[in-house]
């Protein structure tokens, strides 16, 4: 009788712990250092308590993929063992790629409400906003007409992020978002946190900054067998204006940074408007 007791009990408590999780909001994850990396372990344990998490996450590193897309050729999805309620799927493709097999098919039947991506290893402050998967990621999802916020952190060189910390940042930027509406459905925040994050003086609002790097070029360097290869050689700017994420990450500030999905360059409208635009030259006679 008293087996059947501690059997009854343990049904009701694993049948209570899976009806509050299934009233938990549910949110997609995703990131460009891949599923293994500690950032998005990071991120995923610190919004367990709070939200129910699918991970769709690329199976190799994808950093600086930007927004790829692949479709000429079938995706491979690997799902992973879970102990911890998280799913967890490992895909062969770019952060965007993956966001978007996510939502489209491995979500379908429990959409999320909502596109994490991150924590990246290194900021995406200034310029690299363009190339980062990690704020591609978060951007396919708003393309899908979710919101989306992307989470980075600050890397110096020879050292670390403390992800446990910028972890324990992201829960709580997500949360103060989240009560005040933002972002709302097709919106794009990108956050980046400085180093080492648990030491950050707070929270600036910023622009992107614009700053040209300290050193970005192509160096040739002799291949093994006589090939010609090009190496990435780049330094990261050292400041930036006021009011831009990068200035907020060398102050020590966390860099909280609205994106627009409309690039359209409305300065230009006019004056491209006024533009008395010709048909080409018909074609000379053969």
């Amino acid at each position: 009788m008293r087996k059947l007791a501690l059997a009854v009990t343990f049904v009701v408590t694993a049948l209570a712990a899976h009806a509050d999780q299934s009233a938990l909001p549910h949110v997609l994850v995703t990131n460009d250092d891949g599923i293994d990396a500690p950032g998005i372990q990071a991120l995923v344990e610190a919004l367990k308590p709070a939200y129910r998490v699918t991970v769709c996450a690329p199976a190799t590193e994808q950093t600086a993929v930007g927004h790829g897309i692949t479709y000429r050729t079938p995706v491979q999805v690997e799902e992973r063992p879970s102990s911890d309620g998280v799913k967890r799927f490992a895909i062969y493709a770019q952060p965007a790629t993956c966001v978007r097999v996510g939502l489209s098919a491995l979500t379908r039947d429990d959409p999320p409400v909502m596109v994490l991506s991150g924590i990246n290893r290194g900021d995406n402050a200034g310029r690299s906003t363009w190339v980062s998967g990690t704020v591609a990621g978060a951007r396919e999802g708003a393309l899908y007409g979710l919101p989306g916020v992307a989470f980075s952190a600050q890397r110096p060189p020879g050292k670390e992020p403390d992800f446990a910390a910028a972890g324990r940042w992201a829960r709580q930027v997500v949360g103060q978002l989240i009560a005040a509406g933002m972002p709302r459905a097709g919106e794009l925040v990108k956050v980046d946190m400085p180093f080492p994050a648990g030491a950050a003086r707070g929270v600036m609002v910023t622009r992107v900054g614009l700053q040209p790097a300290l050193e970005e070029r192509y160096e040739e360097r002799p291949g093994p067998h006589g090939e010609r290869l090009f190496v990435s050689v780049y330094r990261e700017p050292a400041h930036d204006a006021p009011g831009t994420d990068v200035q907020a990450l060398v102050d020590g500030y966390i860099a909280v940074t609205p994106l627009s999905l409309d690039q359209t360059d409305y300065r230009r409208l006019t004056d491209l408007g006024a533009i008395p635009w010709l048909p080409p030259a018909p074609a000379a006679a053969r």
